[in-house]
């Protein structure tokens, strides 16, 4: 069906819609994301991440230690990326807290993965382990003056 101007009123229609959820997404993008939102966000990824590590297989009866912390590695990497695209809101304290999280996060990482290159030399896996405790420690601490307990992990 055409109207006098030759076009269809499902075209016009359609790109009122899609004008109206632009302009709408917009208006979302405009507030600002409150300290509860980003904590229960946050709260969310590390709740996933945590359910994920503990569903690796055992280590060394089941895995070997190089597969468990190149997996873990893995998965740590991947929680960072998401807390790291989480809107902080806008204060201070908090965007500190956030960028030391995302920091720690990918340390661990990178000490896994020590681990996982380490082999059979046991200085290098005993000095990345320690490594990961004391990081493990310190995202508990950090997670605890964030608000965000459901972050800390077992070390």
């Amino acid at each position: 069906m055409r109207t006098v101007h030759g076009r269809r009123p499902g075209i016009l229609l359609t790109l009122a819609l899609g004008g109206a959820a632009a302009l709408a997404a917009c208006s979302d993008a405009d507030e600002p994301v409150t300290a509860e939102a980003y904590l229960g966000s946050l709260e969310a990824i590390c709740i996933d991440t945590t359910a994920e590590l503990q569903t690796l297989p055992t280590p060394p009866e089941q895995i070997s230690v190089t597969d468990f912390a190149t997996l873990a590695a893995e998965l740590l990497d991947g929680e960072a990326a998401e807390v790291d695209r989480l809107d902080v809101p806008d204060d201070a304290t908090l965007r500190g807290d956030h960028r030391a999280f995302v920091r720690n996060t990918e340390e661990q990482a990178d000490a896994c993965r020590s681990i996982a290159g380490a082999g059979a030399d046991s200085a290098d896996l005993v000095t990345s382990a320690d490594l990961v405790r004391q990081l493990v420690l310190g995202r508990n601490d950090l997670a605890e003056e964030m608000g965000a307990p459901a972050c800390r992990r077992e070390g």
